[in-house]
C-alpha cells in the first residue's frame, strides 16, 4: 500500500471521529499539508427547509483575507474552476484548463491566487449526484503538478471530507438523521467496490475474482447507478462512509 492511500485511511479515520466541522477542518488541514496542499476550500450544495439548494462554503482552508477580496470581486462569476465543476464530474488540474481558451479576467484569477497565497497549482474534485452538481473540493498546492499516486488519494479524500462535512452541518443544524440505510449492494458489488478503493483496476479485479475485466465494469456501472453517483471515487467515498465497505 502506497504512502498517499495510507494517508487516505488515516484521515477518513479522523474524519469519522471528528465532533464537529472545525475538528475535521484540522483533520482535512493536517492531511492535505502532507500532500504539499496548504490552503484549501470545500463547497456543498445545502438546501435549508423548502428553498432551493444554495452553494454553501463548509471549510475553509484560506485567509480571511483571501475569501474577502474572492467575493469582494465576486470571483465565483468567472472563476473558470468553479464553471468547470459545475458541467464536469471528473476531477482536474488548474494545468488542464489553462490549456484551454479563457477570459482575462479568469487567467488574472489564477495569476491573483498564485502570487496572494504563494502556490504553483490547484487541484479540483467536483462531486455530482443524481441531481446534478452537489459540491466541490478546491485544493491549492506547492508544486505544478501532483503525483497520479497523490491525486488517486486526495479525490478519496476530497469526496468523504465533503460527505462528512455535510453530515456535521446538519447535526450542527439539529436536523434528524434518518437511520443508517440497508446496504443496496450485492455481496460481489461491494467485493468488486472494496477492490476499487485499493486502487485495483478493473483488470487487476478481474484476475482476483476470476470473472472478465468487462464484467466488472458492468457491475461498477451498475453500483454507481444504485449509489446515484457519477465516479468510481464517489462510489468508494459514499460507501466507506456508510459503512457498506472497509477499507
Amino acid at each position: 500500500m502506497s504512502l498517499e492511500y495510507r494517508r487516505a485511511l488515516d484521515f477518513i479515520e479522523g474524519a469519522e471521529a471528528a465532533a464537529d466541522l472545525g475538528e475535521l477542518r484540522n483533520a482535512l488541514s493536517a492531511t492535505l499539508n502532507d500532500f504539499g496542499v496548504p490552503f484549501f476550500t470545500l463547497a456543498a450544495m445545502l438546501r435549508e427547509g423548502e428553498g432551493a439548494p444554495r452553494f454553501t462554503t463548509l471549510i475553509r482552508g484560506v485567509s480571511e483575507e483571501w475569501a474577502q477580496h474572492y467575493n469582494e470581486e465576486k470571483a465565483f462569476n468567472f472563476d473558470p474552476a468553479v464553471h468547470q465543476a459545475l458541467k464536469h464530474p471528473t476531477p482536474f488540474s488548474w494545468r488542464q484548463i489553462e490549456g484551454q481558451r479563457m477570459s482575462r479576467a479568469s487567467a488574472r484569477l489564477f495569476d491573483d491566487i498564485r502570487d496572494t497565497l504563494k502556490i504553483k497549482g490547484g487541484f479540483v474534485i467536483p462531486v455530482h449526484d443524481e441531481q446534478g452538481f452537489a459540491g466541490v473540493i478546491a485544493l491549492h498546492h506547492e508544486d505544478p503538478g501532483l503525483s497520479p499516486q497523490a491525486t488517486h488519494a486526495l479525490k478519496l479524500i476530497g469526496i468523504y471530507a465533503l460527505e462528512r462535512a455535510k453530515e456535521l452541518n446538519e447535526a450542527a443544524r439539529g436536523a434528524i438523521r434518518l437511520a443508517p440505510a440497508l446496504c443496496p449492494l450485492s455481496s460481489r458489488q461491494r467485493e468488486i467496490l472494496s477492490y476499487a478503493a485499493a486502487g485495483k483496476s478493473e483488470s487487476d479485479t478481474g484476475d482476483i475474482l476470476g470473472i472478465a475485466g468487462v464484467t466488472v465494469r458492468e457491475h461498477m456501472e451498475r453500483v454507481r447507478d444504485i449509489l446515484g453517483v457519477r465516479t468510481k471515487t464517489q462510489a468508494v467515498a459514499v460507501a466507506v462512509q456508510r459503512g457498506w465497505i472497509v477499507l
